[in-house]
């Protein structure tokens, strides 16, 4: 016997949502949704303020300061972190010792497992048995060797630090504490500054928490606001990810590059209204995308245009507002 199974309406609808979209896409000669979202992006994609990102390591090389890079979700912290992240093996400090760096991008963590986070990050080796405070000794021990023997100095990168267990703040601490007075007692003049900073990311909520849990940290701890994309890196930020899904991103000029089909003015409006966050012109460059893929299955034209901006932009504004 055979069962007749029938789509539903919402599955029907979904199924001529999609395959819109996905025309809309051919037409434009890209393999799939520009603005899709990516939880680790290409490095391709970043839209680098060489200002700010010198600003941070700046601060990392001059060796007074640890950082916290500060700004609201989806400003591009963690981009930031990566882009300093990559550049600083290349680099030394004023008195010539090289860096060794650690990302620990995971949030929630408790203290046994920040300090395992840790020294995974600075392939720093010990045992599953240890307890936490085990391993952030053996952390500290191996910096100091490190400093010591390689002239190398460590950098640990911590994303959104304080979405972490309070407990994990204060392995942070000893770390930020670097050298110990005991070390510095048995390396009588040979330790003489800092051996680890720490670079943080986090909202402005975060930095408040670590006022308040951390005050010592703080205390010496340069926070640094991230910027707004301008219009100029809000067009490259769209440009790229278009040339990222017709699989041109390689042979990607930043100096002379196509939107196409988003126009010029449309990204202006797209980018006032999500004041230049990232997170935002990509959710609102994917909405225009759904409008204009609609218009296109109906006129053939697949331009987002700044009418299309401007509709978009109203309902997304909208929604935050019932949101909130």
């Amino acid at each position: 016997m055979t069962i007749a199974i029938h789509e539903s309406a919402l599955i029907r609808h979904f199924n001529t949502r999609k395959e819109v979209l996905r025309a809309w896409e051919e037409k434009i000669g890209a393999r799939f949704s520009p603005f899709r979202g990516f939880k680790m992006p290409d490095s391709r994609l970043y839209i680098e303020d060489s200002d700010f990102l010198d600003s941070i390591v700046d601060l990392i090389i001059t060796n007074e300061r640890h950082v916290f890079i500060r700004g609201p979700v989806g400003s591009g912290k963690s981009t930031l972190m990566l882009l300093a992240l990559r550049d600083l093996p290349t680099l030394a400090d004023r008195k010539g010792n090289k860096f060794i760096t650690g990302y620990v991008g995971m949030t929630g963590l408790y203290e046994k497992q920040m300090a395992s986070a840790i020294a995974d990050s600075l392939r720093i080796k010990y045992r599953r048995s240890w307890e936490s405070s085990q391993i952030i000794d053996a952390v500290a021990k191996e910096s100091l060797r490190r400093y010591l023997e390689e002239k190398s100095r460590t950098a640990l990168f911590i994303e959104d630090v304080a979405d972490n267990q309070e407990a994990a703040f204060h392995k942070l601490r000893f770390l930020a504490d670097l050298p110990t007075e005991e070390m510095i007692d048995a390396y009588a003049g040979a330790l003489d500054e800092p051996i680890f900073t720490l670079v943080m990311s986090g909202t402005m909520i975060y930095w408040n928490a670590m006022l308040s849990f951390l005050p010592q940290i703080a205390d010496r701890t340069e926070p640094l606001d991230v910027p707004p994309l301008n219009d100029a890196k809000a067009r490259e930020f769209i440009g790229r990810r278009i040339a990222y899904a017709q699989g041109r991103i390689d042979i990607f000029n930043p100096e002379n590059f196509d939107i196409y089909p988003y126009s010029e003015e449309a990204v202006k409006v797209i980018n006032t209204s999500a004041k230049g966050n990232p997170r935002d012109i990509r959710m609102l460059a994917r909405g225009c995308q759904q409008v204009a893929a609609e218009n296109f299955r109906n006129s053939g034209n697949p331009e987002v245009n700044r009418n299309i901006a401007v509709l978009v932009s109203e309902a997304y504004a909208t929604i935050l507002k019932e949101v909130q």
